[in-house]
């Protein structure tokens, strides 16, 4: 175990009460690793200040942005470890929604593994936010860490998570849980992640968490080498949990015809992932704009709050729709695949249809002598 996980912290001149490896043993599987023996080191860093940034983010070069982000390799940020490190938990978990079997969020556990670079003012402080932010994540879930991995790297700071279930097998090794059925997540998926061609068929976004929609930290703002101002804060995990229950149920019982994580690059990035090599899509995005009071679709569309994007039949329509209000989820019908062509188009509008309709009449009025 590296010094790092055991030593104690001074950030900012405040001693910390926990080591990471203590923070992490308080959420892992059966309480392994209590027994840790503290090291003697100490470890004093400062944090690192979030910059005040304002960036003009135009709707109009949203095709320049997806080409940024398109193939860009993603860094941790440290100003956003803790952010990042949420995110991280969020995607892993979400990537599993797909998999074949019969699980729950409770019978999921992450294996994080950070390879961190520690030159610099900043970057040990780093590290314990992350640790510390993907600890209370897990905990504020109910989801366990399997086991974990730590070694300093000269590269950029790079954090990896991925869902296993509980019992650490990745192949899911099978047992009961109360209602008899038998709990196993296997390595296949239960739905693709390409568009299946049916232009009929729906794009459904279910976005995982509450948090506004902001760029801080994204691969946007890495791309662009600005900090993006301030991220967003994933912490809502009670709304987690119930996107998981729905959109995992659905999954089960082959409702949906393909579906990809929302993650790295945004809505954006995501809606391509599903239209590769396959049929484009047109969506609209001014329900959202309207739901979020958002008046920027840069923000939706490159924002990475952690979620899901799927296909669905038209005819399951409206049975998705009482499942999402039964849960009181936000889900946003986005349009349809596009068979006559492979590109992808956005629409949006912050607008209603009464504002809009008004506008033309008085556009109208002003056009007459």
């Amino acid at each position: 175990m590296t010094a790092e996980l055991v030593s104690r912290y001074i950030i900012d001149g405040v001693p910390q009460d926990l080591t990471p490896a203590r923070l992490l043993a308080g959420v892992s599987v059966d309480g392994q690793g209590q027994d840790i023996q503290d090291g003697s080191g100490i470890i004093i860093d400062e944090s690192l200040d979030l910059p005040i940034e304002l960036h003009d983010w135009k709707v109009s070069k949203v095709d320049e942005y997806s080409a940024l982000v398109e193939g860009a390799e993603r860094h941790l940020p440290p100003t956003f470890a803790g952010t990042y490190s949420r995110q991280r938990v969020a995607s892993a978990l979400i990537d599993a929604v797909w998999r074949k079997g019969h699980f729950r969020l409770e019978d999921l556990a992450v294996r994080p593994e950070w390879k961190w670079n520690t030159s610099g003012v900043g970057s040990n402080a780093s590290f314990y936010e992350s640790v510390r932010e993907l600890a209370d994540y897990c905990d504020a879930l109910g989801v366990k860490v399997s086991s974990y991995s730590h070694s300093i790297s000269t590269k950029p700071s790079e954090l990896k998570v991925k869902a296993v279930t509980g019992n650490v097998d990745d192949a899911g090794t099978m047992f009961d849980d109360p209602s008899g059925k038998k709990v196993r997540m296997e390595q296949g998926r239960a739905c693709p992640s390409n568009l299946e061609p049916d232009p009929h068929s729906w794009l459904v976004w279910v976005p995982f968490d509450t948090s506004d929609f902001r760029l801080g930290g994204s691969l946007l703002a890495q791309t662009m080498h600005l900090c993006g101002g301030a991220g967003p804060q994933i912490v809502d995990a009670d709304y987690f949990m119930d996107c998981f229950e729905v959109v995992r149920e659905l999954v089960e019982d082959g409702i949906i015809l393909s579906g990809v994580t929302v993650e790295d690059g945004g809505l954006l990035k995501a809606v391509k992932r599903l239209c590769d090599g396959g049929p484009g899509a047109c969506i609209n995005l001014s329900d959202a704009l309207r739901a979020y009071e958002e008046n920027n679709v840069v923000r939706l569309l490159f924002a990475e709050i952690p979620g899901a994007l799927f296909q669905i039949s038209d005819s399951d329509f409206d049975y998705i729709d009482a499942e999402f209000l039964l849960q009181d989820v936000a889900y946003f019908p986005l349009g349809h695949p596009n068979t006559r062509s492979s590109a992808v188009r956005v629409k949006a509008s912050a607008k209603n249809s009464i504002q809009t309709i008004l506008e033309s009449l008085m556009q109208n009025a002003e056009g007459e002598d």
